[in-house]
């Protein structure tokens, strides 16, 4: 690995669509209170009729059937699958929370899409990753149609589980017909840096303003707080589109910024392998990556080593 290397970041490309909402906040193109079926129709359907882009962003859509679109290679399918999604039983949008790891941000996409005029990849490509001169940055499929990686993508391996499982390759979507919001994003490290330097920011980098400053510091402020996450089965509080730090709630949260990182953290880790995030309070912005995946429990304690060690040696700790 090199720093040009380029790595599958999964989950912790999410905040991706957390920035591009804002933009299309800023320019009156969405309300984050009005609901989705508004601007797309279809996706009002089976009760989903009072989802909010909040809703989606917080993780409180109670929508997790639409992940089963996660395994789906033609996007009509995915988006069919979940505009014939339904609310879990029971759920009122809002009230309830369980982080939801890919139909709703697919549906994020489409909502870009519709809003906007472009398609996911190419608005975010103009409107985030050219302003922050991160040029390594794509949620554009990467490699034929046989889905072997290119040269510079690392891959990622299935480390844990069963010992046939054991350094297999875990199935990062690199030939994939259509850009994946969820869990798409092949960045470099020093890319994930910029983008939270623009956060920390508020909205600008060396002369770039991609934000206004009241629409950089909403992302990362606690937008839900003290709920129970249903799918992790911890109290978690949420920014829009990014996990806040949540050691005031114990120790046991996962993917967490260690021991040291302050109450104001915030950013999102990737499914066992990765984190980006921002302490504004210590000033400190950290990419991490590891290309095996060993399951939740032992990714989470060396995470936590990781994060926590980055702290000490720097004097933060």
């Amino acid at each position: 690995m090199s720093e040009a290397t380029l790595n599958p970041w999964l989950s912790a490309g999410k905040p991706v669509g957390a920035v591009a909402a804002k933009l299309l906040e800023a320019e009156s193109l969405l309300d984050l209170d009005v609901p989705v079926a508004e601007y797309w129709p279809l996706f009002g359907s089976y009760g989903k009729d009072e989802i909010t882009t909040r809703h989606i962003l917080t993780h409180t859509a109670g929508l997790r059937t639409a992940d089963a679109a996660r395994t789906e290679p033609d996007h009509g399918t995915a988006l069919e699958i979940i505009t014939n999604a339904s609310v879990e039983d029971g759920w009122v949008p809002g009230k309830r929370a369980a982080y939801h790891p890919f139909g709703t941000w697919q549906a994020l996409g489409e909502l870009v899409h519709l809003l906007s005029g472009s398609s996911y990849d190419q608005y975010v490509q103009e409107n985030v990753f050219e302003p922050l001169a991160m040029r390594s940055s794509t949620f554009t499929p990467l490699a034929n149609s046989d889905s072997t990686a290119p040269e510079s993508v690392s891959p990622m391996y299935v480390t844990g589980g069963s010992r046939s499982a054991e350094g297999t390759r875990y199935p990062v979507p690199f030939a994939t017909s259509f850009p994946r919001p969820p869990d798409g994003l092949m960045s470099t490290a020093s890319d994930m840096v910029r983008l939270y330097r623009m956060l920390l920011g508020e909205g600008e980098l060396n002369g770039a303003v991609v934000l206004d400053s009241d629409s950089a510091r909403d992302i990362g402020s606690r937008h839900r707080v003290g709920m129970l996450d249903e799918t992790f089965g911890q109290v978690m509080d949420w920014g829009l589109g990014v996990l806040l730090d949540n050691k005031r709630y114990g120790p046991a949260a996962p993917y967490g910024y260690g021991r040291h990182a302050s109450d104001l953290t915030f950013g999102h880790g990737g499914r066992e392998s990765s984190t980006a995030f921002v302490d504004p309070a210590n000033e400190l912005i950290v990419a991490c990556v590891f290309n095996g995946m060993p399951g939740e429990p032992r990714h989470d304690r060396r995470l936590r080593a990781a994060t926590t060690a980055i702290y000490e040696d720097l004097g933060l700790g």
